[in-house]
């Protein structure tokens, strides 16, 4: 085949995926009788608007339906209104629950030179393949110039975001000479780097009498648990939460995947990647949290105020006093982590009725320049 018909059949299928419904146009139908069909399905969801797909999950045993569906229609709006109009209403004699899935849409990409930019990420995802609408390359707080070395791309609807994840899992991509690892983005994990390392599946929406086995059992053919965790019912609450936990990560995403629905007892469990560790977190994202602007130096506690040496602090970091009480200056400090502080700065010895009053709300003691009165408190 020649290049410039390679490069026509890639516009061609590019076109083909841009023209199925965008992202947020499927909605997840549960409850559904064992005896309906697809077809019947499709009929009593076009009354809110045109359906485009039915996907009845099935068994692989028996071939009866699994009691869900996805079910996508023209537009995001239509979607919208479908949960709305449909959601507890009957088909076929039985309650059905309707609700947006959770379709995957963003990817995952790490091993990112660091010294690329917004536009080299965008302009290399994009000759991959069709509609990349956001790209997030997290940036490193320490160094503005820098990356972290991963990315969020988000597409227009899955059907993009799986063509693209495809060709960028190939061992002929590269992004200059690295290899990426490409995965796809939990639509409910955030953008934290942590994230990608969590093994438990959060469940939520349990029955009250639900047991560890139950749990155990709806879970372990996507792998290897390790245990399972079930906090007590809060006080007044009918439904419980637990924790599914995995030996591999890759049994957690199996589990999360888009055509997986549980339900225990007739009741739609709620599942969802766990949050990781706040330890995790604050380690995985080390500045997110700092003060916002530049981090200053981190000099001694106290730097430029002992002995009057304020005038050595260099002249970028120098900031002029300020006065509380009258009288009382408050010096500007560096503290530890680079913050600016202030202190209440020491009284003269030369003025003695002020040492000598201040001196006696400590009782006395000699602080360690050997004068008595008040020590550096910060404001």
């Amino acid at each position: 085949m020649k290049v410039d018909e390679k490069d026509e059949d890639e516009s061609v299928k590019h076109a083909e995926l841009l023209a199925l419904p965008p992202h947020g146009s499927e909605i997840y139908v549960g409850g559904i009788p064992s005896d309906a069909s697809e077809e019947d399905l499709k009929n009593f969801c076009k009354s809110v608007g045109e359906v485009v797909e039915v996907r009845l999950i099935k068994d692989k045993g028996s071939s009866e339906n699994k009691g869900y569906a996805f079910v996508t229609y023209l537009t995001k709006e239509l979607a919208e209104k479908a949960t709305e109009d449909l959601n507890n209403t009957e088909f076929k004699g039985k309650k059905i629950k309707c609700s947006t899935a959770q379709k995957k849409h963003r990817l995952f990409i790490g091993n990112v030179p660091k010294n690329w930019t917004e536009k080299d990420m965008k302009t290399t995802v994009s000759n991959v393949g069709p509609g990349v609408t956001a790209v997030q390359l997290m940036k490193d707080p320490q160094n503005s110039s820098c990356n972290r070395g991963f990315a969020f791309i988000e597409y227009y609807n899955g059907a993009c975001a799986e063509y693209s994840r495809k060709k960028m899992s190939s061992s002929d991509f590269k992004l200059d000479d690295r290899t990426p690892t490409v995965s796809w983005a939990d639509p409910r994990s955030g953008n934290s780097a942590s994230s990608f390392q969590v093994k438990s599946v959060y469940v939520k929406h349990l029955p009250k009498n639900v047991t560890q086995d139950q749990l155990r059992r709806l879970f372990e053919h996507h792998g290897r648990i390790t245990k399972v965790v079930l906090p007590p019912a809060k006080a007044g609450q009918e439904n419980r939460i637990g924790f599914v936990h995995f030996e591999e990560r890759s049994s957690v995403m199996k589990a999360l995947k888009n055509t997986e629905r549980y339900e225990i007892d007739g009741q739609v469990l709620d599942c969802s990647l766990a949050k990781p560790p706040a330890s995790e977190r604050q380690s995985a994202n080390t500045g997110s949290n700092a003060l916002k602007g530049p981090l200053l130096p981190n000099y001694p506690l106290g730097y430029g105020l002992i002995g009057g040496t304020y005038s050595t602090l260099p002249a970028a970091y120098r900031q002029p006093m300020v006065y509380g009480n009258p009288g009382v200056a408050m010096v500007p400090m560096i503290l530890p982590d680079g913050r600016l502080g202030y202190v209440m700065q020491q009284p003269r010895p030369s003025d003695h009725r002020s040492v000598s009053r201040r001196g006696s709300s400590n009782g006395g003691r000699q602080n360690n320049d050997g004068s008595r009165g008040r020590r550096y408190q910060p404001y």
